[in-house]
């Protein structure tokens, strides 16, 4: 008797070739169209998120933007368009490495750089909330990009920021934005590959608002501001999903097929 990927072959009391159908081949088949169904079920939920939140900042910059001053607020902001007073503290600006030129809402634009952050002190006459507790001294605002040294990444380009007192108008984000890293930043350290909020606070000892300003304003320091959309990348998404419900497709025919040439034999006299 030999065993072949299919099945096995024998021989019957009437003198015919028979087929006895080994199981695995369709098991893997029905296991690689619920892995290939769900992956493409996940690059589906991916694209419908980034629309939805597109559909969401949307909506939300025809409301009047939230005014941020020294006291908690009393909801969350994230997605909403925050206008606060202050002033830059310059000394405890970071540079975010290895981020491209508009966050890849340029795809003919590969010029490696930093993204900026610099605490805003908050001026004490800005308005807040009534009837918040505790007191907030700074906010985190996300400036913008500025392009990196191709030979010394340590070379940093000079730019301006903005003296005595300053509004900056932005868009609230939960986080700053983050990308792989292999290790641990130093802290302290003015270049970094990542910032986590609740670290750099306690670094330097701020009250932090728990938000990053993503900065829309213009402050004339000379930094790019063209943050990429919250729909980027959407499109690809569903290619990739196309991908592999195509490849689910492609399965099953494959099993449909196979399926129908083996009962053709056995059916054979």
């Amino acid at each position: 008797m030999t065993k072949r990927m299919a099945g096995q072959v024998g021989a019957r009391s009437d003198g015919k070739t028979h087929y006895r159908t080994s199981p695995l081949p369709l098991a893997a088949a029905l296991v690689m169209i619920a892995v290939t169904c769900a992956l493409g079920n996940w690059q589906l939920n991916r694209a419908h998120d980034k629309e939805a939140r597109a559909a969401r900042l949307q909506a939300l910059s025809a409301q009047p933007p939230v005014v941020l001053g020294t006291a908690p607020l009393p909801q969350v902001v994230t997605d909403r368009t925050v206008r606060v007073t202050g002033r830059f503290d310059t000394a405890r600006t970071v540079l975010l490495d290895n981020r491209p030129h508009g966050n890849g809402s340029s795809p003919g634009d590969s010029r490696a750089g930093f993204l900026v952050l610099t605490p805003l002190r908050i001026s004490a006459a800005s308005p807040a909330p009534a009837g918040a507790a505790g007191a907030m001294q700074a906010v985190l605002v996300l400036r913008g990009w500025l392009p990196r040294d191709a030979q010394d990444r340590t070379r940093i380009a000079p730019f301006p920021t903005p003296e005595g007192e300053v509004t900056i108008e932005g868009t609230a984000l939960a986080a700053v934005p983050r990308v792989y890293s292999l290790g641990q930043d130093a802290a302290g350290s003015k270049i970094r590959q990542n910032l986590d909020l609740a670290a750099y606070a306690a670094e330097t000892g701020l009250a932090l608002h728990p938000l990053v300003l993503e900065q829309r304003s213009d402050s004339g320091d000379g930094l790019a501001r063209d943050w990429a959309p919250a729909d980027l990348g959407a499109d690809r998404h569903y290619g990739y999903a196309f991908q592999w419900f195509g490849l689910a497709a492609l399965t099953v025919v494959l099993v449909v097929v196979l399926g129908w040439r083996r009962a053709r034999r056995v059916a054979a006299p």
